[in-house]
Parts: structure tokens; C-alpha cells; sequence
């Protein structure tokens, strides 16, 4: 009789063609998932003419439920495609691109034996007797099984070949002076730098909360988010036995890496995921399964909200047309100061940290929409100031405005909000606003005073101070961290001269952007008002660069020389 379709090959001879649809029905509990995966490994090795239709892996993949151990599919391929004469193939696992890095002996197949005495050449495309599935093991015959020696050699073999399989990874990481004796917090100040499995297997040894946050926050720059997945789950299938700490360690930054890829959550993660949840469970390390599924759900939650539009309305039917730019000199400066910081930190705790580094590599709004977002706010907003001056026709006017928005960015800096207050003085002191108005001796002290702040000698030094002496809440100038990480990616090589991965230049990324995140931590609570949220109008009311330089030539034209 024709065979059945197994793992998404046909019984179409030579063609290459393959059925569109649903897979079908597979034998016994084997899933799509592992089916298909294994499938394709044992092909790669054993036929790589085969086409395999990607549609409907794919469309496997997306019904993973459940999952067969490994000894029933590795069972199943071997009944169905190897004859009795040729051995049972590797351990799939070794097929995988991360584990060929660490087989230091990979050679290709060896071609399949002769035929035997008295049978037809069969391709891999004829029909076989299919040996149908064994019923599900149970508990007792699952803890008495013998482990297959092919498995044991391919395990064996992966512990000599990688330090990602050693306890101490020490003897691959470079120290800046000798390796401390006693591991302890402050232990990881020491490490320039080391191999990629090294890193790795140090953050999984001792749980140093900024030396796994560094790892876990700048990973992307010296290896792929699924590479570092793969390599926590070898690394705890390897201890899961023997050394439970490192093996729960393991889990911890697997869940922590995936809890930090945000908007950048791929399918290869979500399958790597599945398939740890799956590997806990069977572990019956029920609690770490879970957490680890909640993690996953709330990195899908975030790929569907992926960027937060924070607009702000009135509560009650308050038309922007009804208050006039006087209603500025109606209220009292620190409220308005207070809505634009809550306005301003709702914008500020949607961005992610991830967003940041890639902000300053390649500014994109599909890679980084909160940051951006946040940019054009502050933009925004140093434009609607001016703008607010620059619309009043009389020079009575325009002071007055200007004196209010001054007192504005000082209750600001009181409320530690740097960002709108940096936006503020930028509308200031701009040329096409400063030339229009004409300031008392007390408006010139405030101005300088708030010069003094915002002051980009010496790199800031006055900001960075007033930063650092800040306590939460706070909202941090994103200017000043987005140039600091500028000149330190591109000005610091990603490799030792040895070619190991300069850690102390991670380590100062993350100590750069940690800042934003202590930011994130305390919000301030401000209760809204209704009338001061409708009369800024999301800052959206402003005119251009170009607007303002004409308008400003409109009311004060320049002296044109003979």
C-alpha cells in the first residue's frame, strides 16, 4: 500500500512537489513541532537534494500543543526511513547551527551501506513498511530506559568541545588585573572581557544583578537573541541533573532575555520558548514553567501595543479655541510646569531600553517608535514655545509671554523634569526669539542661571551634576544620554585585540542607559487638569523653523547693508 505522509514529505516520486493545506494527521501523540524539526535535520543529513515545503513547516510550527519525547521520534524516523542494516542517526540536537560551532570533529555523512543480498535498491521516496507507533511510555518505564549510547557519545562530546558546559568559565575571560579568589559582587568589575559561552556561563553562575543586566541589555551587540536562547537551554540541559543553582540560573536569564525583547519578539523565540516551557514542565519544575509562559504572553501583549500614543484629553468638553494664549498668564506657572511633567513622563516610561541602543545606532520609528515618539515630543514642544511668542503682535505681549514660559522651565528643574526644561530654554535662547524681545536685568540673572545648567562645556558637567544629585522622580535628558553612547559604540572597538568580546565596553552601554531606567522607576502621581491639558493641546500647535524665522523678520525686519 502507498505510505503515508510523514513530516510533511509525499509520496510524489522525484518531483519535489509537496500537498498545499493542512499537514496531515500524524501517528500516535508525535507533534508537528518536533516532527518536523527532526525531519528536516535527519534529511539535511541523509538527503540534502529534498525540497521541504517552508508553507508547511510553517503552518506546523503554528500548532504546536504538545510534545512527544525525543526517544519516540528519533524511534519513529528510524522505522520509517533507515533499513535494519544502517544505525540509527546523531542526536538531532547536534544538528542545530549553535551546536555545529561546538563539535570540533564534524564531518559529513558517510554513505548509506550497500543494499542487502536478495533486496531491491529502494530510494528514500519508495514506499517502506511503516512500523506503526508504540504506545506512550510510562513513569516507570521512562525512569528504567537505558540512554542511547549515540546520544551519551553526542553529549559527551559537546561537554569536552565548549567552556559553555564548564562550571567556572574563568580560565576564558580576561580579567584586568588577577582573577579575584572569592566570587562575590563586586567580582565583575575586574572582566574586560572574554568568549561569547564564557559571558554566558558567568551570568549564570553567580547572580551579580548588573553583570546580568549587562549581558542581558547589550547581548545583541556580540551574539543574536536566538543564539543566546539555544545556549541557556544547553546549558541547562547540561546541569539540569547536577548542579540545580547554575540550572536555575539558566531559566532566570532565558526569562529575562525574552522579557526584554519587546517589539523585537520573533517566531524562532517564541519556538524556543515552547519548547523550554515544555522541558521545565517534563522537569516538573512547575513554578519556573509558568513564570516563563507569563513572560512569553506579556512579550505577545507588547508586540500588539508595541508603541504607546499618549494623547491627552479633557474630561469635560473644554474647546482649545475658547482659551486664548492669555490663559497662560491666568494660571500659575507651577501647574502648568506640573501637567507638562505628567505629559511628559507617560512618553518617557513607554521606552525600553533596547529601543535606546538601537536609537543610536540606526534611528528608525519601526525599531524604536517610544523614542522616537519622545524626540519629536521634545521637539515639539521647544517649537510650541517659541511659537507662542513669536503669534503675539504687540512687544508688551511677547514679554509677557516670555516671562512666564521663563518661570515655567524653572519650576521645572525644581520637579526635575530636565527634558521639557532643556526645551524650554532652547525656545529661549533661539535667535529667531531672542532678537523680538528685550529683557530686564532680573530676566537676564534667570536666563543665565539656567544657562549655567544647560551649559555643553565640558560636556555637560553642570547637568550631569545636577543629574546625579536628582532623587526620583525625575525625567533625564535623553540629549545628553544618546550623545554619551554615540561617542562610546563608536568610538571603542567591540573586540580585544585578542578577539575576545570587550565586556568593559558593555558594561559602560549599560551603565549609560541605566540611567534612564532609574528614571522609569518612581512616577509622580499628578493628578490632571482639564483646562491646562486642553490649552497645550499635546503641543501640536506650532509653527516650522522656516515660519518662525519669517515671522521673526516680520517684526523686527534686518538692517540691510549699502
Amino acid at each position: 500500500p502507498p505510505r503515508p505522509h510523514h513530516f510533511g514529505l509525499t509520496d510524489t516520486p522525484a518531483s519535489g512537489e509537496f500537498p498545499e493545506g493542512p499537514p496531515p494527521t500524524l501517528p500516535s501523540r508525535t507533534t508537528h513541532f518536533n516532527g518536523a524539526k527532526n525531519y528536516t535535520r535527519m534529511m539535511d543529513r541523509y538527503a540534502p537534494s529534498f525540497e521541504i515545503d517552508e508553507e508547511f513547516l510553517k503552518h506546523s510550527l503554528a500548532e504546536v500543543h504538545h510534545y512527544q519525547d525525543h526517544h519516540d521520534i528519533k524511534e519513529s524516523l528510524y522505522h520509517t526511513y533507515h533499513p535494519a542494516s544502517r544505525e540509527i542517526p546523531r542526536d538531532p540536537m547536534t544538528r542545530d547551527p549553535m551546536s555545529r560551532e561546538l563539535l570540533s570533529t564534524r564531518d559529513s555523512a558517510p554513505p548509506p551501506p550497500a543494499p542487502r543480498a536478495g533486496s531491491e535498491p529502494r530510494s528514500m521516496l519508495s514506499p517502506r513498511p511503516v512500523t506503526p507507533p508504540r504506545p506512550p511510555r510510562t513513569v516507570a518505564e521512562t525512569t528504567a530506559t537505558t540512554p542511547d549510547p549515540n546520544e551519551t557519545d553526542c553529549c559527551a562530546e559537546l561537554e569536552r568541545s565548549g567552556v559553555l558546559f564548564q562550571v567556572d568559565p574563568a580560565s576564558e575571560l580576561v580579567y584586568s588585573n588577577a582573577p579575584p579568589k572569592d566570587k562575590g559582587d563586586s567580582m565583575h568589575s575586574n572582566i574586560k572581557g572574554g568568549s561569547v559561552d564564557a559571558l554566558i556561563a558567568e551570568a549564570t553562575i553567580y547572580r551579580d544583578t548588573e553583570f546580568v543586566q549587562t549581558v542581558v541589555f547589550t547581548h545583541s551587540t556580540f551574539i543574536t537573541t536566538d543564539e543566546i536562547l539555544k545556549k541557556c537551554i544547553l546549558r541547562y540541559r547540561h546541569f539540569a541533573r547536577s548542579n540545580e543553582k547554575i540550572a536555575e540560573n539558566c531559566v532566570k536569564l532565558f526569562s529575562d532575555i525574552l522579557g526584554n525583547t519587546w517589539m523585537y519578539l520573533t517566531k524562532p523565540m517564541i519556538d524556543l520558548a515552547n519548547e523550554f516551557i515544555q522541558l521545565l514542565f517534563e522537569d516538573k519544575l512547575t513554578d519556573q514553567a509558568v513564570t516563563l509562559q507569563s513572560t512569553l504572553f506579556s512579550q505577545f501583549q507588547y508586540c500588539k501595543e508595541h508603541k504607546c500614543e499618549v494623547t491627552y484629553s479633557p474630561a469635560t468638553s473644554i474647546s482649545s479655541d475658547n482659551l486664548s494664549w492669555t490663559f497662560l498668564l491666568k494660571v500659575k506657572p507651577r501647574d502648568v510646569a506640573l501637567q507638562m511633567t505628567q505629559i511628559d513622563f507617560e512618553k518617557f516610561s513607554k521606552i525600553k531600553l533596547c529601543e535606546i541602543l538601537t536609537y543610536v545606532k540606526v534611528p528608525s520609528e519601526t525599531t524604536s517608535p517610544n523614542m522616537c515618539a519622545f524626540v519629536t515630543h521634545f521637539n515639539s514642544v521647544s517649537f510650541w514655545a517659541s511659537s507662542l511668542i513669536l503669534r503675539r503682535d504687540s512687544k508688551d505681549d511677547r514679554q509677557r509671554v516670555y516671562r512666564r514660559l521663563l518661570s515655567v522651565m524653572e519650576h521645572l528643574i525644581k520637579l526635575n523634569n530636565f527634558s521639557s526644561a532643556f526645551a524650554l530654554f532652547a525656545a529661549l535662547v533661539k535667535t529667531a526669539v531672542k532678537r523680538v524681545v528685550s529683557l530686564s536685568s532680573k530676566q537676564e540673572k534667570k536666563l543665565d542661571a539656567s544657562q549655567t545648567l544647560m551649559d555643553s562645556s565640558e560636556s555637560y558637567k553642570s547637568l550631569r551634576s545636577a543629574l546625579k544629585s536628582a532623587t526620583p522622580p525625575l525625567i533625564a535628558y535623553l540629549g545628553l544620554c544618546v550623545a554619551d553612547l554615540t561617542f562610546l559604540i563608536h568610538g571603542n572597538p567591540d573586540t580585544l585585540e585578542s578577539g575576545e568580546v570587550n565586556f568593559t565596553k558593555r558594561h559602560l552601554t549599560y551603565t549609560f542607559m541605566n540611567v534612564v531606567r532609574t528614571s522609569q522607576a518612581v512616577p509622580y502621581n499628578i493628578a490632571p487638569r482639564d483646562d491646562i491639558i486642553c490649552f497645550l493641546n499635546n503641543f501640536n500647535d506650532h509653527m516650522t523653523e522656516e515660519e518662525m524665522w519669517q515671522r521673526s523678520e516680520q517684526i523686527k525686519p534686518r538692517k540691510r547693508r549699502n
